[in-house]
């Protein structure tokens, strides 16, 4: 960033967030969010199929990739008259986006002038996505609609355990954003107060990261005895799997704090969050129409928000428990409703009989432990499992509850499984700062 920006964005962050932060497609699309409330099902229904009509439009006329594709496959957007011809249209994956990215691109937008995001690449490699402020401003509208539920309102500070910084910075105070950024890749047992005190000076009362690095957090507040310091209005979780013993360590040490978790991608091709006291995700229509594949339960998704680079039947690496699009009474606005998202499809875990196991049920083993900051199960072949422990304690006794988590993953793999242990002081993550707590590579050479 150029010192002129540098020098300008100084200078906003002291205005109110609303004239800096925020600009008129975030202001429209809140608006289309809340007056979903006041709508019935067959109102939204109807302004969903309208969405999908647009964007399929669009897509067919204004880019290379699905002309293309709809052509092949013999589709024409004039066949979409009603949802049972949404099965008429193709699906995507990940492998046509990295191949034909560009190609997606609507025809008035220049790749090499729109903003590039990348995919944390943890499924595989990374896929080069496009956007601009205008899609970025619609995407924070449905956070902020989101987040709403347990008192966030735009403008409102927020310290984020997101990734690593430049310069291995421990933290930076972003007064433009209202952020507080932590280096999730630096947080030891060693500058853990070094931490709080700076969240304690920002006056910022929301946590939002990921739930592995939050979790981390909350071990070590406990670990130091500076649990009773710090009490923030929420803690705000994404980006990640949530697992309940993160949930149970994280509700445990913020116990005065409301806790929402949202599902979301870079992509945006479909929004979910907890409701009330429900963990199930309750999803927002007007941003994507969600559906799911019946062969393998993965999650299909097509934005309506991103008009630059359009993602229609884009199929997800992850899976969700069986689902409907029709709502659950009290919450009409907000469909599909998924119980539980079990996992992407490459942490899925087996059996020594070739039997599945989805990541959820696989986390209970490691619910309430304390003498490790992060747990990784590799699966090196149907029959061994390595189970490495990032901890800083003494072997013994990070040894003797491995021993008890070990009982609990033979109640799911059963005895015929084996398990490799490793204890390790850190565990690699990636430069976001993320790491795959399930990792399976069955059919490469397996650890002597």
């Amino acid at each position: 960033m150029s010192i002129t920006k540098t020098a300008a964005k100084q200078i906003l962050s002291y205005f109110p967030f609303r004239y800096v932060n925020v600009g008129r497609e975030f202001h429209m699309w809140l608006h289309k969010f809340e007056q979903m409330k006041s709508m019935d099902y067959g109102q939204i229904r109807q302004a969903q199929l309208q969405a999908m009509k647009e964007i399929v439009k669009l897509a067919y006329e204004q880019t290379v990739f699905y002309k293309r594709l709809y052509d092949s496959h013999g589709f024409h957007p004039d066949m979409l008259q009603d949802f049972s011809d949404v099965e008429r249209i193709p699906i995507i994956h990940k492998e046509d986006v990295r191949m034909h990215g560009k190609e997606m691109v609507v025809s008035k937008y220049s790749p090499e002038k729109l903003k590039k995001l990348g995919t944390s690449g943890t499924t595989g490699t990374s896929l080069t996505l496009y956007t601009n402020r205008t899609v970025e401003q619609r995407e924070w509208a449905a956070i902020c609609y989101q987040w709403a539920n347990v008192g966030y309102k735009p403008g409102d500070g927020r310290v984020e355990f997101r990734g690593a910084l430049p310069s291995s910075k421990l933290y930076i105070l972003d007064k433009y954003s209202r952020t507080l950024k932590i280096n999730t890749t630096s947080i030891t047992e060693h500058n853990i107060k070094e931490i709080l005190e700076a969240i304690l000076a920002s006056g910022y009362e929301y946590l939002y990261g990921f739930p592995s690095a939050l979790a981390m957090f909350a071990k070590f507040l406990v670990d130091q005895k500076l649990t009773a310091l710090y009490q923030p209005k929420a803690v705000l979780l994404a980006c990640e799997m949530v697992h309940d013993y993160q949930v149970h360590l994280i509700g445990s040490v913020f116990s005065r704090s409301k806790l929402f978790a949202h599902y979301g991608q870079t992509e945006k091709a479909a929004l979910g969050g907890w409701m009330n006291d429900s963990r199930a995700y309750y999803f927002l229509p007007l941003y994507s129409y969600v559906e799911q594949n019946p062969d393998t339960s993965a999650i299909i998704g097509t934005s309506f928000l991103n008009d630059v680079m359009p993602l229609i039947r884009y199929e997800l690496t992850d899976a969700a428990s069986p689902f409907d699009q029709l709502p659950q009474k009290g919450l009409e606005h907000l469909f599909p409703v998924i119980r539980s998202i079990d996992g992407r499809m490459g942490e899925i875990m087996y059996k020594p009989n070739g039997d599945m196991l989805p990541s959820p049920l696989i986390a209970i083993a490691l619910r309430g432990t304390r003498t490790f900051s992060a747990c990784k199960l590799i699966q090196h072949r149907y029959d061994l499992i390595e189970i490495m422990a990032e901890s800083s304690q003494p072997k013994d006794i990070v040894e003797e509850e491995i021993s008890m988590v070990v009982k609990k993953l033979e109640n799911l793999f059963t005895i015929d499984m084996n398990f490799q242990i490793t204890i390790v002081p850190h565990i690699v993550r990636t430069e976001t700062g993320k790491f795959k707590n399930v990792e399976v590579r069955i059919g490469k050479e397996p650890v002597s």
